[in-house]
């Protein structure tokens, strides 16, 4: 087992029971990585209950599509400091959050390509005659937050039936502090890349006002944050599963008294302050369809 495990192929699960006898126990899937990444999959086993338990690992020879990024466990202090240069009232106070088990992210944002592909139709406002042959690699737009869980959903179905999905995981939209995790790819900055202080070079990571002309643009065409993921400042906002809420009882919201679901990321049409890692000023309604919105998928932990 542990030499298929090495072996760099392959996906590995962690199971849990509660039951030593392996005929009678029900064996939970807690965890699911890359064979070859087993060093780095170390993760924090929290008890339930009083109980014993016990754990093993299965090794499947499956391969997970190749533009999807294993993110290892970790934690990371989740918004911003209040030193942070233009930062809002509702990213504070900073949270530690541990991210127990590791996951998948597609490096790009959904494509109009892959949209059409498993919705049979094309929302974006940004699917034009001027486009041209780039329409097709360009970031879908306009996609309610129902639509972007759909879109999950349907992939999830047929990545599943492909046995492309491991045990206990799904494809779905990001929870608010997966997004932010991986956005900031182990950074503790403004920006993947740096502080406020380095904006000058914002450019040459992520789509804004100052250099997309303020239209979408292709995916995947500027320098990647560190954990691989491109465009996560800018071109547009990403949906992520949450409803926007203050981080304590009581803290700062900016929008109440509807259904608003957390945004993230900024886009090609807002200033740079939108565009940092811990910014999420810009929530939007489940059923409102936002020229600037669209999403990125993550295989992950089931919900």
């Amino acid at each position: 087992m542990f030499t298929e495990i090495h072996s760099g192929k392959g996906v590995a699960v962690l199971y849990r029971a509660t039951k030593a006898n392996a005929a009678l126990a029900e064996w939970q899937p807690l965890h699911a990585f890359p064979a070859k990444e087993a060093a780095q999959a170390k993760t924090l086993i929290r008890s339930t209950d009083p109980g014993q338990a016990f754990f093993r690992v299965e090794h499947r020879a499956m391969e997970i599509h190749p533009d999807m990024v294993w993110v290892p466990p970790g934690q990371f202090q989740m918004g911003s400091p209040l030193e942070e240069a233009e930062r809002y009232a509702d990213e504070g106070p900073q949270q530690h959050r541990v991210l127990p088990v590791g996951f998948w992210v597609h490096k790009y944002e959904v494509t109009q390509e892959e949209y059409i592909d498993l919705m049979g139709s094309n929302p974006s406002f940004g699917y034009n005659s001027e486009a041209g042959e780039l329409a097709a690699n360009l970031p879908v737009d306009s996609v309610t937050w129902e639509e972007a869980k759909e879109y999950c959903r349907r992939l999830n179905e047929r990545e599943s039936k492909a046995g492309r999905v491991p045990p206990g995981y799904e494809y779905r939209l990001p929870t608010e502090a997966e997004w932010e995790y991986v956005a900031r790819a182990g950074t503790g900055g403004a920006y993947s890349f740096g502080n406020s202080d380095q904006v000058d070079h914002l450019s040459e990571f992520g789509w804004w006002r100052e250099n997309s002309g303020e239209t979408p643009m292709p995916v995947g065409q500027l320098a990647p944050n560190p954990w691989g993921l491109y465009d996560i400042h800018g071109n547009v906002f990403e949906w992520c599963l949450d409803d926007y809420d203050a981080y304590e009882e009581g803290g700062f919201v900016a929008f109440s008294g509807a259904d608003y679901k957390v945004i993230r990321g900024g886009s090609f049409y807002c200033p740079a302050t939108i565009l940092r890692s811990a910014c999420r000023i810009e929530p939007q309604i489940s059923d409102f369809r936002n020229w600037l919105t669209g999403l990125r998928v993550f295989l992950a932990p089931k919900r």
